[in-house]
C-alpha cells in the first residue's frame, strides 16, 4: 500500500494541495470544541474516572485526525483519521453500559467482547446486503449501537436518556449529510461533509456530557 497517496473522495476537493478542503478541515474544530467542553464539565464536576477522560482524549484526537486526512488526504492520514473513531466508539459504548447497568469493573471484558460482536455482526449484514451510500454505510453498525444503547436506557428510565437519543438524532441527519456529499457536488461545490463534521461534533458533544453528567465523581 502506497501510504502517501492522494485520496480524493469529497466535493470540496479539486486538486492535491494541502488547503484544498478549507471548509472540511476547519470544521474538525467541532470536535475539539465538544472535547474541551467534556472537560471543563468533567474538570468542574471534580470527576475522575480515568474511561471518561480517556474518551475526552478520544474525542480531542477526532478532530485531529480528521483535519489531517482533510490538509494531506493520504493512505497515513486516512488511518490517523479512523483509528481514534473506532476507538472512541468501542470505548463509549463499553464505557455507557457499564453506566447504564452499573457493573462493576469485573464486567468490563464482557462488555468489550459483546460490543465487538455487535459491531462485527452488524458490519457483515450491512456488507451482506450490499448497501453503499458514499462510504457511509462504514458508520450504520455504530448507528445501530447507539439506537440499542438509547433503547436500553429508555426502557431502565435512565437520566442520561434525552442525551443519547439527542446525539442518536443528531447522527442520523449528520450521516444523511454525509452520505450525499458526491451527489450534491454541482449544486453545492462546497459539499455536505462539512455538516457531517459540524453535527457529529454535536454528536460527541452529547455523548461525553451524558457520561460526564451521570458517571459518579470517584468512580
Amino acid at each position: 500500500m502506497d501510504w502517501t497517496a492522494q485520496i480524493d473522495i469529497y466535493c470540496e476537493r479539486l486538486d492535491p494541495s494541502y488547503w484544498a478542503e478549507p471548509f472540511n478541515a476547519i470544521t474538525n474544530g467541532a470536535f475539539v470544541l465538544a472535547a474541551l467542553w467534556g472537560a471543563y464539565e468533567a474538570q468542574r464536576r471534580g470527576l475522575r474516572n480515568r474511561a471518561v477522560w480517556i474518551l475526552i482524549g478520544l474525542g480531542f484526537a477526532i478532530g485531529i485526525g480528521s483535519f489531517l486526512f482533510h490538509t494531506h488526504a493520504t493512505q497515513w492520514a486516512s488511518l490517523a483519521d479512523v483509528l481514534p473513531i473506532v476507538l472512541f466508539v468501542i470505548g463509549y459504548a463499553v464505557t455507557a453500559l457499564a453506566l447504564i447497568g452499573d457493573a462493576s469493573s469485573g464486567w468490563v471484558a464482557i462488555y468489550t467482547l459483546g460490543v465487538l460482536i455487535f459491531l462485527g455482526a452488524t458490519g457483515y449484514l450491512v456488507a451482506l446486503a450490499g448497501i453503499s451510500i458514499n462510504g457511509s454505510e462504514a458508520y450504520l453498525p455504530a448507528l445501530f449501537l447507539m439506537i440499542a444503547i438509547s433503547t436500553v436506557t429508555y426502557l431502565r428510565a435512565h437520566r442520561a436518556f434525552q442525551w443519547f437519543a439527542g446525539a442518536t438524532v443528531a447522527f442520523v441527519i449528520s450521516l444523511s449529510f454525509r452520505s450525499i456529499d458526491m451527489a450534491v457536488c454541482d449544486a453545492f461545490p462546497i459539499g455536505t461533509h462539512i455538516f457531517w463534521h459540524s453535527l457529529n461534533g454535536l454528536v460527541i458533544a452529547l455523548l461525553l456530557q451524558a457520561l460526564i453528567r451521570n458517571t459518579p465523581i470517584r468512580a
